[in-house]
């Protein structure tokens, strides 16, 4: 069993939508952000992608580390996933761009993300925090 170490970002506008993202090829929305490489913080990895995904300028101090969670990858066979994940909230709302390997950038709302094919790291970590709407662990 391979093993894919990620980091991603829990992305929430003021009207508290959440950001995903799908890749080339992929039916399935993820989290903004990817994999760590050697001898990167998983912060550092997330900053770095999160400008190569959407041309999003973030900086350290602004992300919230919320924790990590292993499952099974979607878009690899015989791959587990084990993403850090990060919270950022967007002051005003933006119209982001998707760059590099994303082909599709979309917000999710409470109403109607249970329309959307969502990676598994998304489903079971992410989702449940984003729609208790609390951030306190």
């Amino acid at each position: 069993m391979n093993k894919l170490y990620l980091a991603g970002a829990m992305i929430v506008d003021p009207e508290n939508r959440l950001l995903v993202v799908r890749k080339r090829k992929s039916s399935y929305y993820m989290l903004p952000g990817g994999k760590i490489e050697k001898g990167e913080l998983s912060s550092q990895a997330l900053v770095r992608e999160l400008k190569e995904e959407l041309n999003l300028t973030v900086v350290l101090k602004e992300l919230e580390y919320l924790g990590f969670h292993e499952t099974e990858a979607v878009n690899e066979s015989d791959t587990i996933v084990r993403g850090e994940i990060f919270r950022l909230e967007l002051k005003e709302n933006l119209n982001l761009i998707p760059q590099a390997e994303i082909e599709e950038a979309i917000w999710l709302t409470v109403t109607n993300y249970k329309e959307y094919k969502l990676a598994h790291l998304l489903e079971e970590f992410t989702v449940p925090i984003w729609l208790a709407g609390t951030f306190e662990y």
